[in-house]
């Protein structure tokens, strides 16, 4: 199933990911500087001149009282992470319920509800995380809050082996183009990276997650696309109908009226606000 790409790769635990890096420099300094402090902080705050570190230190002992880690934190402020969206998943469930038990379509309530649970669970899970260089794939617990993909290892889903194996992860740098269908409505991203393959590796991956956040920080981070893209605030049913050939097409013989409620149609009718 090319689509779903690496989403069925098995889910790994894996040590936090500015741990590991933290444990690589081997700097004393730094591990002087945040690891004893942490703890003493707020107990023993320098006394005279020295307040910035004061104030450092008892930054670190809240942030260790809350449960979070400020190494971590402070490696990955830079880190976009792109929550997920449950209304693929939700749409499909709710058209398996109508061939179903409306219809008594039995077969095409059983291949809807299926593909429909499945991307819902994939949308609790799966998280793409956006640095200033690359793009990866990770796994965190079903249910769990997304600021615990910050944490996670990209080794967390596995090996690409569905298309050309190695990790998850792509510099922007490999990726020769990428798309979006659709702009306005999303439903599905395709990106190609010579990372893989020096001839190219396509990668498609259904919307299940935050789809304006997605394209806004793929327009930002991400190489020009083949074809331009317009903005979020430009995104409407005609933008939809503009990103591929055959919605051109079928422009074509629509009425000056219609075209007018192509352009005045914006988002999912009942999900978008």
């Amino acid at each position: 199933m090319n689509m779903i790409n690496a989403l069925v790769a098995p889910q790994a635990v894996r040590a936090p990911l500015a741990l590991r890096r933290s444990a690589k420099t081997g700097s004393k300094t730094r591990a002087a500087a945040v690891a004893p402090k942490i703890v003493t902080a707020s107990s023993n705050a320098p006394i005279g001149g020295d307040k910035k570190k004061g104030a450092r230190g008892e930054e670190a002992f809240r942030l260790q009282a809350l449960g979070k880690n400020p190494i971590v934190n402070a490696a990955a402020g830079a880190m976009d992470v792109i929550p997920g969206d449950y209304r693929i998943g939700g749409v499909l469930l709710g058209v398996a319920t109508f061939l179903g038990p409306v219809c008594h379509l039995w077969t095409q309530f059983g291949i809807h509800g299926f593909l429909g649970a499945f991307l819902a669970f994939q949308a609790s899970r799966v998280r793409f995380r956006f640095s200033d260089t690359d793009l990866d794939v990770v796994f965190i617990e079903p249910g769990a809050d997304d600021s615990t993909a910050l944490d996670v290892d990209t080794e967390s889903s596995g090996d690409n082996k569905l298309q050309g194996g190695g990790a998850n992860k792509w510099s922007f740098d490999s990726v020769t183009n990428w798309e979006f269908w659709f702009p306005g409505f999303p439903v599905l991203v395709y990106y190609k990276e010579n990372q893989t393959r020096p001839e190219g590796q396509p990668h498609f991956f259904p919307i299940i997650m935050d789809g304006k956040k997605l394209y806004e920080t793929m327009l930002a981070k991400m190489p020009e696309s083949v074809n331009k893209k317009p903005l979020v605030s430009e995104w409407n049913l005609d933008t939809a109908f503009e990103s591929t050939a055959l919605g051109r097409k079928i422009k074509e013989s629509l009425s000056e009226e219609q075209l007018k409620q192509l352009k005045d149609t914006t988002g999912f009718p009942g999900l978008d606000k």
